[in-house]
């Protein structure tokens, strides 16, 4: 599939309106996998001390709207995880968060994938993927 959208851009996050279409904005995201969306602060405290349903929200970028399939918090600090990231996509850098990282996946591809990294075991020691088998 053929995004407009990097790894690294920024997305806006809404609240599902009714309609099954973007209601009332939420916060931002930074696209940090082809299917995976940052949770950027403060909605990503809110996430931590409130559970939320994935259905509740709509990431929105330049294709348009996905609906988020999964919230996963981080399996490792942020400090760790930005180590990582930045050894293994140097040109992503994450945002600092006092709670730790929160991302939404989606289903569907929001960005291209030049480098390979959708299937990177490492992944998996960051954040339980739908595509992880060890968590």
């Amino acid at each position: 599939m053929i995004c407009c959208m990097q790894i690294g851009s920024d997305v806006a996050i809404h609240r599902q309106g009714d309609d099954g279409n973007a209601g009332k904005i939420a916060g931002a995201g930074r696209v940090i996998h082809p299917r995976v969306v940052q949770v950027l602060p403060p909605l990503d405290a809110e996430l931590s001390r409130v559970a939320r349903s994935a259905e509740e929200f709509v990431i929105v970028g330049e294709q348009g709207n996905h609906p988020v399939a999964r919230i996963r918090p981080g399996l490792v600090s942020y400090a760790e995880a930005a180590e990582i990231l930045s050894r293994e996509i140097p040109q992503v850098e994450l945002v600092a968060t006092e709670t730790g990282i929160v991302v939404f996946e989606t289903e569907v591809d929001l960005a291209d994938d030049p480098d390979g990294v959708i299937s990177s075991p490492w992944w998996c020691r960051v954040i339980c993927l739908n595509s992880c088998s060890s968590c």
